[in-house]
């Protein structure tokens, strides 16, 4: 179900991402240059926006399974048909710094418009982009889609989660307390809401059915980004401040560090219908794969640039 939209409109914001926003205090001092720039997706100039991408460019209907990965740097959202080929970009124009990225059953891509501080949706029948009804964003990052069609919107400069009905009742804010500069957004199959709460190292759980957040036992966080579920309910995490992502069992077990090699501030997360996990590797400007079986691969695209967010139609996740 699509949500409520308005005309697409162009930036005003004169000041790049993040000019006018106050930095966060941190509890110890430990930013990594890289990582800061990186982790935060703010604080950079904005270049030339995307220009329009290709007819086929569009998000198929739901069935296959492609891999579209928003390009930080270079405003675009590419999209990898699936079993490879040459990707194309997908019809999103004006985007400044793309970060998360989510898809509907209707085959629907919603993009976060960072530096636009909106967020967009690109059919999938090909129909003309549209820019979600929202109130008063400031640097959207995560997006996450329930199972009604609610689109969640981590709202990272204003400290907060919003949710936007399905139903074009108005968007709401989802209660938590304490957020600063929340960034991944992932759901449960029992629609409990995960939200990756950057600057304070941890990531909490807002139950679906209402009650009061908690903090998800983890060990050694530091700026947590993208989030995402493998089969069994194991929650996966992006721990950009530490070049790794985590493994938190679903049964409450120990954490575990997935077995990949060489990352530099992780970020988005996906699950191709096979089990593979798909990681957006950002300052080493790839996205790499690791297949149910083992090992690891660069996915081959060329030119990429700080990939952000990673999205693939829903299937059968495992890892």
């Amino acid at each position: 179900m699509s949500h409520p939209v308005t005309a697409p409109s162009a930036s005003t914001d004169s000041g790049g991402p993040g000019a006018d926003a106050p930095k966060p205090v941190r509890r110890r001092a430990r930013w990594r240059p890289a990582v800061m720039a990186a982790a935060l997706l703010l604080c950079a100039t904005p270049v030339a926006s995307a220009a329009p991408g290709t007819a086929d460019g569009h998000p198929p209907a739901h069935g296959a399974a492609p891999l579209y990965i928003s390009d930080y740097s270079d405003n675009t959202v590419l999209r990898l048909p699936p079993g490879g080929g040459e990707p194309v970009m997908v019809a999103a124009t004006g985007l400044i710094r793309p970060t998360g990225m989510a898809l509907d059953a209707s085959g629907d891509l919603y993009i976060a418009d960072t530096g636009n501080n909106r967020v967009v949706r690109v059919p999938g029948d090909g129909g003309p982009q549209a820019v979600v009804d929202t109130d008063d964003l400031s640097r959207p990052i995560g997006l996450a889609l329930n199972a009604d069609g609610d689109l969640y919107i981590a709202d990272s400069f204003n400290d907060r989660v919003v949710m936007v009905p399905a139903d074009g009742s108005g968007q709401v804010t989802v209660p938590t307390t304490g957020l600063l500069h929340p960034n991944g957004l992932a759901l449960d199959g029992a629609g409990n809401l995960f939200v990756a709460d950057f600057v304070n190292d941890r990531v909490v759980k807002v139950p679906a059915a209402g009650g009061p957040q908690t903090t998800v036992p983890a060990t050694g966080l530091s700026q947590p980004t993208g989030l995402a579920f493998g089969r069994g309910g194991d929650l996966f995490v992006s721990d950009s401040g530490n070049d790794r992502v985590v493994r938190l069992p679903a049964g409450g077990g120990p954490q575990r560090t997935v077995p990949a090699t060489g990352l530099n501030s992780p970020y988005g997360l996906a699950f191709d219908p096979a089990g593979s996990l798909y990681i957006a590797d950002f300052n080493n400007d790839r996205v790499v794969q690791l297949p149910v079986r083992g090992g690891q691969r660069t996915v081959p695209v060329a030119g990429l640039r700080t990939p952000a967010g990673l999205a693939i139609p829903a299937g059968r996740e495992g890892y």
